[in-house]
């Protein structure tokens, strides 16, 4: 699957991944739109946990 990684503000890519694998009690989501949260713009914030697949604010 096709992910947005955030490794700096100025540096987004678009890589693939593999499609996570989800218990029984979980749900796999095609996810067609994001978007972008306030602490996505924060590198301050957002640097320490780089990389990371960026998109929590789905549409």
């Amino acid at each position: 699957m096709k992910v947005a990684m955030y490794y700096t503000n100025t540096d987004v890519r678009i890589e693939e991944q593999p499609v996570p694998t989800i218990g029984e009690t979980e749900l796999l989501v095609k996810v067609i739109a994001s978007g972008i949260c306030g602490s996505d713009v924060m590198e301050w914030y957002r640097i320490k946990k780089a990389p990371n697949v960026l998109g929590h604010e789905i549409t």
